[in-house]
């Protein structure tokens, strides 16, 4: 937990069509109030598993003198687009007012390094509370509670909500970029007549590093696929019990984990089976949900991917 005091910082925009779910707001104009704020990112899985609880928040607490303001601040550039954001706050029915902050202008302002990350502020515009990822929401009710109680707006006898808590495995695989901003390190890149986006996979796969079979080209924020369909390859050696992958275009990816089809109660939300075989439909920039183990376990995700396929994290639980 990080304890900080002060005043915050005014919520800054600089189109009123920034705001979802809600008009502008000022904190300026909410003094009286108890103020939640939270620094999202729609593809950051960490964002994604604190949804549940902050609904169950601003469900209880909306009609008292509080209110929950989601931030929404892009990790990758897709996420700057407005009809993405307004894509994803609808996907997961968030109904609490967001402001869509392409510029990371609040961000800034407060200086944020990090995805979830909230900050409590009491009626007088004072932070008395900030909290950083996706457990420990529970604790960040108290706090709620503890101030709402002062303003006799609920009584010192409530029941806490049941949030969900999260249980963390030794040595599950980090979170991987595989854009060259944070990833400088992907091995087999090889040259010939035609230049050097050619990628050669040797097949033996250390954890937590990105291996490329094909002709890939690597961005800052991505690698795309540039080569034929069923040519090439994005394989990843993981240990968790869930995968997630942030990709880009429009087209299916077969997966497979090792060298077969996943098996369906080994499968994602995202995924889905055709003739024997395991694929993923990506229908834009987004996230997604590729394996669902029911515990932990060391295997090989292999993407075949499709012209153009753009790669950006990967992500696990």
């Amino acid at each position: 937990m990080i304890y900080k005091k002060g005043k915050a910082k005014e919520i800054e925009w600089q189109n009123e069509k920034q705001w979802i779910n809600s008009s502008p707001l000022k904190l300026e104009n909410l003094r009286g109030k108890i103020v939640l704020i939270d620094f999202w990112a729609y593809s950051c899985v960490n964002c994604i598993r604190t949804f549940d609880s902050l609904k169950q928040i601003w469900n209880k607490y909306k009609n008292k003198r509080f209110i929950l303001i989601g931030i929404h601040t892009p990790e990758f550039e897709f996420e700057k687009e407005s009809g993405n954001v307004k894509y994803a706050v609808k996907k997961y029915t968030l109904e609490y007012p967001i402001l869509n902050d392409p510029e990371r202008i609040n961000w800034e302002n407060y200086g944020n390094t990090y995805w979830p990350r909230i900050a409590l502020i009491n009626t007088e515009g004072d932070i008395i509370f900030e909290h950083v990822g996706e457990s420990g929401y529970d604790e960040v009710e108290k706090k709620i509670i503890e101030e709402l109680i002062k303003l006799k707006e609920i009584p010192e006898d409530i029941e806490t909500i049941s949030l969900k808590k999260r249980n963390y495995e030794p040595g599950v695989s980090k979170e991987t970029y595989a854009g060259s901003e944070r990833n400088a390190g992907i091995p087999g890149k090889v040259c010939t007549k035609e230049g050097c986006d050619e990628y050669h996979d040797s097949g033996n796969y250390a954890p937590g590093v990105i291996y490329l079979q094909g002709e890939w080209n690597q961005t800052r924020e991505y690698v795309e696929y540039l080569g034929k369909p069923e040519k090439g390859r994005i394989c990843y050696r993981y240990y968790a019990s869930e995968v997630n992958v942030v990709m880009a275009g429009v087209g299916e990816v077969e997966v497979l984990l090792d060298t077969l089809p996943i098996r369906k109660e080994d499968a994602g939300e995202d995924v889905f089976f055709r003739e024997g075989k395991s694929y993923v439909k990506v229908e834009g920039a987004e996230m997604y949900n590729i394996v669902k183990h029911s515990n932990y376990h060391s295997r090989v995700l292999r993407i075949i991917p499709f012209e153009e396929l753009k790669v950006y994290a990967y992500t696990f639980g």
